[in-house]
């Protein structure tokens, strides 16, 4: 497969990954529009509800990109490939270990919840002025703090899956976190409604609303995984046998990962403090403002980086784990290649449309007033969005090839420099409107000062990865994108300008993203950037509802299959759900490294000549050691005749005059014997089939710690040339559906022959299923159209399979498919009458058709258990009409219609009802995808091949037949999943493993009954300190603050309806504040009626306290006489200077009509404001005219 089409294939692998992440993020924006709604942007309140929620979330960090995402994810993959359990005793440890953690955390955190909150919040917060938020801040906290245990409990079971290869729920399990989230925030807009200050302590019953309804989020993201753990085969089962199970170099990667997260918790607790200074004195950027700004930065990172980087961390720890790590390299550069062509146009985006998107998302109730705030801290995270996410996916490399410790050195670094820089860049901006702003830009510098640390860190443990193709690429994006960016900032900007309408204002913004997605495209394909092409072509596939790759998509643990089967992958002995987990791309053109103490040179093998061709072997063509080539990437032991071929466990009927238990006859015994070591390096442990000729071993890699298979052939045979060219050529097969060959050895030597060492992939062979009877018409057209589908591009290539039979696909436990046997048959291909003898029809010339015809046998055999030709595989031969071969729906009521036709059109020279004969291999997948649709039989075949239909009359044994003289097998057979007693007959080669009974899950409960302690400790504690505030038991209190008077710093007149506008006895203003009754501000004369002669609205003086004070009333000293006069505040609170331009910039907070003398204008609340209004609206008559006086105004606290 080309460098483009696995691009696609990793593209494709994580676009379903990206769809749930997708999701989770749009619900979360809706949660954050929620947020914005009810509790505004940049207010008091809003940050008291994310900082009470920032601890929990801080620790979700801890674990999710600490130990559990990074360590677990490498060690669990390689206990599934080399633990005969398959890693499940392995992973329940792990799980044990650390739910203990995480449940002892959570009681500490409960415990320790006010000394935890001081550290997380600026000192400004415990003033006496802010008892009352602080103590509403703290019971959030309580409240939230139980979140910390869910978390912990869903990125286990997250990983869990993921390590078996099910990427999906993980993904999608956020959805209903979301969707709680959402209903919460709507039942309080319900509940207290939007208005109201914000600056304002919570109530007892908002407190609970919003505490609790956090914390049950969190449980329900956690609970959702349970089922598809379940499904997946995994039941957790605690044990606390720690000791000598390798528990301790888990923890021991752990280490580093943890204190790469203490460094990064240090940087976030400044970053934390920082941010809530904002909004001690009432509001401004704080805390919500920089989330809000992260949460829409960190969207395209979240679908495309993460998406990639979980299918290449997986993926790339298994080629360091094979010891690849030119493999690696190429993984990282190709990941990070995708990534940056998506990022870098983002980034330009949120440059251009910072301003309209967070009017879009975050400008509507309380938040419509301070949405800026979020557009200047998105512009400054911008700046960094490609450094971090090139630096991510270093990391993920890092952790790849099992070194943690350069993260957590590279992430101090990062740490300090976001620290340092954050608390500079706060001092000097000196604002807290622009506190939020000031973190995001040194978060940004930060990454990019770490980025090219890390890179060349990186360089040393990966000496292929370079520099300049990186650089090269992003300048092209730049090149491609900036035109785009230009034009989208012109659009919005000129409208803007137009008019202030929001409706308006949300087209501007589509209109400006289609035109630069169009300017994007054009210029990239101009510039002939091949992973925009292949980003391209990946989503006008899938909007055809056509995958190429031959996988469909499911829903839930589904999505995780599709990531299996979309790109090549490594595979071990591996539990049925890792067998096809996320795939690695090889193919380097470099030799491959020869194992330490290798003896026999290893020959590395390419998927291409010296002229870039694809190899196919030729009969004649010879190799030896020598052979310079790349390592192969696709394989599986090669499957043929009996007088050439290689057995496998199960695959036929054991010959009545052979002992099971003796292998091979003593004439056809192999010359090697179990504990034998080939190549210094693969242990021989077991024959698993043979004949006088070859046979095939469960070999265990000594180098690289696994099981593998190993063909031998005799010494000095003729075919050995041919074989090995062949395995080297099927180096090209690399989608995932091909079984790969890991080595070929050639030898000379009269006592070894030479051999083949491939993967071993448990599964069963359709040979086996079929002769327990057929297949449903959807297992047996999504089996033919996943085999046509990966044919057809090895067709375009010219090369073909030749042999292609029910012993050719196994099916995994999984219920994906796996060709085997792909260029190795046709080179010990038996001889053009053997082979006629064989299958009662002789071969096609054009191999192409021939590939064509099995397809069509298959189908038909799958539908009725009849092979179209001579008896074959177990199975009866296809009845005839005369010469004619009968159609399935002739031969068994039931089938399909539509598969009854595809069969005819591929099978019969002449299709019934003139149809148009089937061909190729794209037109039987086309015509089966069109059956298909959407459906995917996986799943019922993973059922099938678990749980087995026992064949009557087939003898119960689990020893390894001979090879049938008539029918070739493969790939071994792995051992279905008992349900606890022997059935009375089995199918050959199928054996019933006894579960016995589960044990007591005592330690569950414990752990269980901890978290209920800490969830009641924290609900008691909640529940005391509100009783403490009406109880006279609670701690001596501090003293009431009586209400003090505020000093009033400046007087203005305002009188925006004058002529000219704010001149109305603007020199007496003062006088209303220096203390002396006898002096006042007056009014001019107004004639007609006291409401200032119908001329304006009113009169007034704005008093300026010189910052954000707590007012509770204003006494204002009128003359004798009837004066109506209201007390306003600006809408906008933060606001650094009065509006002076209209009253409809003001809010009324208390009014009284006809009064005189000592006036007290009592608010029914008090309000955080620097500024207030004493506005006059109709004046006392001064004989036959009116004017207005206010003799002194005292504000009061």
């Amino acid at each position: 497969m080309s460098e483009d089409a696995r691009s696609r294939s990793l593209i494709s692998s994580g676009a379903v990954m990206a769809a749930g992440t997708m999701a989770s993020r749009v619900l979360g924006f809706v949660r954050a529009i929620m947020i914005a709604v009810v509790l505004g942007n940049g207010t008091r309140q809003g940050d008291m509800f994310t900082l009470a929620n920032t601890i929990p979330n801080s620790l979700y960090i801890l674990f999710a990109g600490g130990a559990l995402n990074t360590v677990l994810v490498p060690q669990i993959v390689r206990a599934t490939k080399n633990d005969e359990d398959h890693g499940e005793a392995y992973t329940n440890r792990i799980m044990t270990a650390f739910l203990a953690i995480i449940a002892a955390v959570t009681v500490v955190l409960l415990l320790a919840a006010p000394l935890v909150l001081r550290i997380y919040t600026d000192t400004g917060w415990r003033g006496e002025e802010l008892d009352a938020q602080y103590e509403s801040m703290l019971t959030l906290t309580y409240l939230c703090l139980p979140q910390v245990f869910f978390y912990g409990a869903f990125f286990l079971a997250g990983q869990v899956l993921n390590a078996r290869g099910r990427f999906g729920p993980m993904m999608w399990a956020p959805i209903a976190n979301n969707v709680v989230s959402i209903a919460v925030f709507a039942l309080y807009l319900v509940v207290f409604g939007s208005s109201g200050d914000r600056g304002a302590a919570f109530t007892g019953t908002q407190e609970l609303v919003l505490g609790l309804g956090a914390t049950l989020g969190i449980v329900v993201q956690a609970a959702i995984l349970l089922p598809f753990l379940r499904r997946a085969g995994f039941v957790y089962r605690p044990r606390f046998d720690l000791r000598g199970t390798g528990l301790g170099h888990t923890f021991s990667l752990a280490k580093w990962t943890l204190g790469f997260v203490a460094v990064t918790q240090l940087a976030l607790v400044a970053v934390n403090r920082l941010a809530s200074s904002a909004t001690t004195g009432g509001s401004g950027a704080g805390l919500l403002v920089y989330n809000n700004a992260y949460l829409v930065w960190i969207l395209p990172h979240s679908v495309i980086t993460i998406s990639l980087a979980t299918a290449m961390v997986t993926s790339a720890s298994r080629m360091a784990a094979d010891g690849d790590v030119a493999g690696v390299a190429r993984e990282t550069t190709r990941t990070l290649r995708l990534t940056t062509t998506v990022l870098l146009p983002a980034a330009v985006a949120f440059l251009a449309l910072a301003l309209p998107i967070s009017r879009l998302i975050f400008g509507f109730g309380e938040g419509a007033e301070d949405y800026p705030l979020v557009a200047w801290a998105l512009m400054a995270f911008a700046i960094g969005l490609v450094p971090f996410t090139v630096h991510y996916v270093c990391l993920r490399a890092f952790y790849a090839l099992e070194d943690t410790r350069t993260p957590f050195l590279l992430q101090a670094l990062i740490a300090g420099l976001n620290a340092g820089l954050a608390v500079l860049l706060v001092r000097l901006v000196d604002d807290p409107r622009l506190v939020a702003a000031a973190l995001g830009l040194a978060y940004s510098l930060a990454y990019t000062v770490g980025v090219v640390v890390a890179y060349q860190r990186l360089r040393r443990s990966l000496p292929t990865l370079t520099v300049r193709p990186l650089v090269r690429h992003l300048v092209r994006v730049g090149v491609a994108i900036a035109p785009a960016g230009a034009a989208a900032w012109l659009i919005t900007w000129g409208l803007a300008r137009q008019t202030d309408s929001r409706l308006v204002s949300a087209g501007a913004l589509v209109l400006a993203g289609v035109v630069a997605l169009a300017m994007y495209v054009a210029m990239a394909r101009l510039l002939h950037l091949r992973e925009m092409d292949d980003i391209v072509s990946t989503v006008l596939r899938r909007g055809r509802g056509t995958d190429q790759a031959g996988t469909t998509e499911r829903e839930g643990d589904e999505v995780g299959r599709e990531q299996r089967d979309d790109t090549p992958d490594r595979l071990g002995p591996a539990t049925p759900e890792t067998v096809d987990a996320t795939p690695v791309p090889t193919g380097s053109t470099g030799p491959t490294p020869v194992p330490t103490g290798a003896d026999v040179p290893t020959e590395a093998m390419s998927a291409v000549d010296v002229e870039g061709l694809p190899v196919r072997p030729a009969p004649g063509t010879t190799a030896g050691p020598g052979s310079d080539a790349d390592e192969p990437t696709t394989t599986l032991p090669p499957a043929g005749p009996a007088t050439d071929g290689w057995a496998e466990q199960g695959a036929g009927p054991v010959a009545e005059d052979e002992d099971p238990e003796d292998g091979p006859p003593e004439t056809s015994g192999p010359r090697q014997r179990a504990g034998d070591v080939l190549g210094r390096r693969y242990r021989l442990e077991e024959v698993l089939a043979g004949r006088a000729d070859a046979h095939t071993w469960r070999a265990f890699d000594q180098v690289l710690s696994r099981s593998v298979l190993v063909q031998v052939l005799p010494p000095e045979d003729p075919r050995s040339p041919a074989l090995l060219e062949a395995a080297r050529a099927s180096a090209v097969a690399t989608d995932s559906r091909f079984l790969r060959v890991l080595d070929a050895v050639y030898s000379d030597d009269p006592a070894v022959g030479s051999y083949i060492v491939t993967e071993f992939s448990p599964g069963q062979t359709l040979e086996v299923l079929l002769n327990q009877g057929p297949l449903s018409a959807l297992e047996a057209a999504w089996l033919v159209r996943e085999a046509a589908d990966a044919l057809a591009g090895m067709h375009a290539m010219k090369l073909h399979h030749g042999h292609l039979g029910p012993d050719a696909l196994t099916i995994t436990p999984a219920g994906n498919l796996k060709i085997t046997g792909f260029l190795l048959e046709a080179a010990i291909v038996p001889t053009e009458d053997e082979a006629e003898a064989v299958s009662g029809a002789p071969r096609e010339e054009d191999p192409e058709v021939q590939d064509v015809r099995d397809l069509g046998r298959l189908l038909y055999a799958a539908l009725v258990s009849r092979w179209p030709g001579a008896a074959r595989y177990g199975l009866e031969a296809a009845p005839r009409d005369g010469d004619r071969l009968l159609t399935p729906r002739q031969v068994r009521h039931g089938v399909s219609p539509a598969l009854d036709r595809i069969t005819d059109q591929i099978l019969s020279p002449v299709p019934r009802q003139h149809d148009t004969p089937l061909t190729t291999a794209a037109e039987v997948a086309g015509a089966l995808n069109a059956v298909l649709g959407t459906a995917d039989a996986s799943h019922d075949l993973e059922r099938r091949v678990r749980q087995p239909v026992p064949v009557v009359g087939a003898q119960a044994t689990t020893a390894v037949p001979a090879v049938s003289a008539s029918s070739p097998v493969s790939a071994p057979v792995t051992e279905p999943m008992g349900t606890g007693g022997a059935q009375p007959m089995e199918p050959t080669g199928v054996r019933v493993v006894e579960t016995g009974r589960p044990a007591p899950r005592r330690w569950l409960w414990v752990l269980l009954l901890l978290l209920v302690l800490a969830l009641v400790f924290g609900l008691v504690g909640v529940y005391l300190r509100n009783q403490a505030q009406f109880t006279g038991n609670a701690p001596d209190p501090a003293p009431s603050v009586a209400p003090a008077p505020v000093e009033v710093r400046e007087v203005i007149v305002f009188d925006p309806e004058g002529d000219p506008p704010g001149d109305e006895n603007n020199d007496t203003a003062p006088q209303a504040v220096d203390g002396d009754p006898g002096t006042a501000w007056e009014t001019v004369y107004y004639l007609g009626n006291p409401q200032l002669g119908g001329l304006k609205r009113g009169v007034g003086l704005v008093l300026d306290l010189g910052d954000v004070q707590q007012v509770g009333s204003v006494d204002v000293l009128l003359p004798d006489g009837t004066t109506s006069a209201e007390i306003l505040v600006p809408t906008q609170r933060d606001v650094a200077t009065a509006p002076t331009s209209s009253d409809e910039d003001w809010d009324v907070v208390a009014e009284q009509e006809d009064v005189g003398g000592q006036t007290a204008f009592q608010l029914e609340e008090p309000v955080s404001t620097r500024y207030v209004l004493v506005y006059l609206t109709s004046l006392p008559a001064d004989g036959d005219r009116f004017r207005g006086r206010v003799l002194e105004v005292q504000v009061t606290g």
